[in-house]
């Protein structure tokens, strides 16, 4: 079984090396999407400085919190697009029959199709996250380390999120649109302090659509770490992640049994 695991590791960071060599390949468009998308969150956050200008606190969260909030959401978003890029097309994939290739192959399915792709925009995410939490929090290299462990844990239910969304296209053919929004809903969610939803509405966000797991409770975390917090969020991402392997593979066998059929005489 460790032996399995290494070469699953292995796998995994050989695909990480190539697109990141990939998207080096072309080093200035490679830049410049890094340096936007970092301008364009820096941007989402001074919306929320002059909003604090006027208001002291919002139902509890200060600005700090703000700042916490976008470095933890933006970097869970990060993990997932750096690690994980291909949950975005994944209902694209079944509907257009591109896992016949993953098929082929001996690697595991789903984690093939995540890490093939990643999003060079991303990095420019990942340095945004770091750079407001070090500005923020003035960390220790320990809690440097805690905060990396919990973006990639938000990262791990973003992307079990959008493979759940995305396995939809087995049952319902082509809903790449459908998933697109729910995914696009999360992040949505994550980038919005909790103070300002009513209680029912936290509960959507702790359940259907897991904005809370995101970013809300590792916010938590960062600013009153407790072992109940932090075992609480590993459980429900550990929970998130298998069922969305669940999910996918059981949607696997009806593209396996003719699916692509289907949806090809359709087109």
């Amino acid at each position: 079984m460790f032996t399995e695991a290494k070469r699953v590791l292995k796998f995994f960071f050989q695909y990480f090396s190539a697109n990141l060599q990939s998207a080096m390949e072309y080093r200035g468009a490679f830049f410049s999407q890094v340096v936007f998308m970092f301008l364009n969150n820096l941007m989402l956050l001074f919306f929320w400085w002059v909003f604090f200008t006027q208001v002291e606190a919002l139902n509890g969260w200060l600005f700090e919190h703000v700042l916490l909030l976008y470095a933890v959401a933006s970097g869970a978003y990060a993990c997932q697009a750096l690690f994980f890029g291909g949950s975005f097309s994944l209902s694209r994939a079944v509907s257009e029959g591109r896992l016949d290739f993953y098929l082929a192959l001996p690697k595991p399915v789903l984690l093939h199709v995540l890490i093939s792709r990643s999003s060079a925009s991303a990095w420019g995410d990942l340095c945004f996250s770091l750079v407001i939490f070090v500005l923020t929090a003035a960390p220790t290299p320990g809690q440097l380390l805690g905060f990396l462990l919990l973006i990639f844990t938000g990262g791990v239910v973003t992307t079990s999120f959008a493979v759940l969304a995305h396995s939809l296209s087995f049952w319902l053919g082509q809903s790449a649109q459908l998933a697109d929004q729910l995914t696009e809903a999360l992040l949505t969610f994550s980038l919005y302090p909790e103070g300002i939803f009513s209680a029912a509405t936290r509960v959507v966000l702790y359940t259907l659509i897991p904005a809370g797991f995101v970013s809300y409770l590792p916010v938590r975390i960062l600013q009153d770490f407790t072992g109940i917090h932090v075992g609480l969020l590993l459980l429900f991402a550990l929970g998130l992640l298998l069922t969305a392997r669940t999910v996918f593979y059981r949607g696997l066998r009806r593209y396996e049994s003719g699916n692509l059929v289907v949806l090809n005489a359709l087109d």
